[in-house]
Formats: structure tokens, C-alpha cells, sequence
């Protein structure tokens, strides 16, 4: 963990960013997440190409608990936006809104981050630098602050906080249960294409039929 404090006190200063300039969080967001994906790649060695590859030929073990994560990604967003609302009426969640403004480089930049950039760097910092395998205890502590530091970078209020350590549920626990950080970072990419991509094409296309 000595090796953690960089991004621990990156993220922190990425939270006060959102709060003073809640304006400007679509490039604080992509600021945030390029840190930490240059940080663990290149000084930290989390991630290789030829490993991603090397598991990719792999059905049973790869491809079968990516498309289990993807599932449970699925059913936890359900439940964040179709069940929760519902249920706390009025209630403020405290989620750090992305705002962009309806332009082609904005737009880019929200894709590549929202698809790319976000999912990998959480997983190589939220999920593989975080959690310390070794007793049962250990685990649970370790994921436990997994689950928080990853919520409080999306929200600032308690019912914000429990809806995305819910949506970082079925990621922790696929590589919790794995232990490798392909399946999990995999399957978050591919949710996060099609959770967005809609949306992007969508933005495009009205902008060059303005």
C-alpha cells in the first residue's frame, strides 16, 4: 500500500475539484481517470497487453464470468436507476453529474473516457492495486475500501455512495473470486460500451444534422 499514496491523494484532490468546479467534471473526470491509467501502467505495471490477449483464447475461464460480470453490471444498474428512485422518493443522491456540452470534441472525449479510460482505470486502481489477498479479513477489509473510494469518486451523498459501491459489486467480486483483473476489466468495458454508446452515436448524429 505505501506505493498508493500518489493516487489516494490524486483522487482526493480530484473529489475537492468536483466540489469547487462542478462545471468543468467531464475533463476533471478525464484528467482523474488518464492519471491513474498512466500512473498503474507505466510505473505501476498493472496491466499488460499480451496477458489480455493470452486470456482472450480462452472461453471457459475468461469468457463465461465476463459475460456473468456483464450480467450482474446489468442487474445492479437495473436496480440504481429502475428500483432505487422508487423507493427513496425525493431524495438526492449526491451523484457527481458529467456535464458536456452537445459539441463533437466534447462529445470524443466523454466517449473515449466513458468507454475506455474510466473502466480500465478503475480496475487497475479500485480493484488490482487495492485488494490485498491473504486471510479472509483481509479480503473483506481490502474490499470494503475498494467499494468506498471507488463510490465517493462518483458521489458525494450517502445514497450516491451506496449506488455506486452497488455498481462496483460485480466487478469486485469477479475479481475477488478470479483473481484476474482481465475478466473484471473486461466485462466493465463492454458494459460501459453498451451503457453509453447509444447515447454517443446518438449525440453525434444530431450534430452533424444540425
Amino acid at each position: 500500500m505505501n506505493r498508493l499514496y500518489i493516487p489516494f491523494l490524486w483522487e482526493l484532490v480530484f473529489i475537492v475539484a468536483t466540489v469547487l468546479l462542478p462545471k468543468q467534471t467531464l475533463y476533471l473526470f478525464f484528467v482523474f481517470y488518464l492519471g491513474l491509467l498512466y500512473y498503474f501502467y507505466y510505473f505501476y505495471k498493472q496491466f499488460s497487453f499480451r496477458k489480455l490477449f493470452k486470456n482472450m483464447h480462452r472461453v471457459v475461464t475468461f469468457w463465461i464470468p465476463v459475460a456473468l460480470t456483464f450480467i450482474g453490471l446489468y442487474l445492479a444498474n437495473y436496480i440504481k436507476v429502475q428500483v432505487i428512485p422508487y423507493i427513496f422518493v425525493g431524495v438526492k443522491d449526491g451523484t457527481v453529474q458529467i456535464i458536456y456540452h452537445n459539441e463533437l470534441l466534447p462529445t470524443i472525449v466523454y466517449a473515449l473516457m466513458m468507454i475506455v479510460i474510466k473502466p480500465v482505470a478503475e480496475e487497475l486502481f479500485f480493484r488490482k492495486a487495492i485488494i490485498k489477498f491473504g486471510s479472509r479479513k483481509k479480503v473483506l477489509a481490502f474490499t470494503a475500501l475498494s467499494l468506498l473510494l471507488c463510490a465517493i469518486s462518483r458521489a458525494h451523498g450517502l445514497l450516491g455512495i451506496a449506488e455506486w459501491m452497488l455498481m462496483a459489486l460485480p466487478v469486485t467480486i469477479a475479481y475477488v473470486a478470479t483473481r484476474n483483473i482481465y475478466i473484471s476489466l473486461m466485462a466493465h468495458v463492454l458494459f460501459e460500451f453498451y451503457d453509453n454508446i447509444y447515447s454517443v452515436v446518438y449525440t453525434i448524429a444530431r450534430i452533424f444534422n444540425r
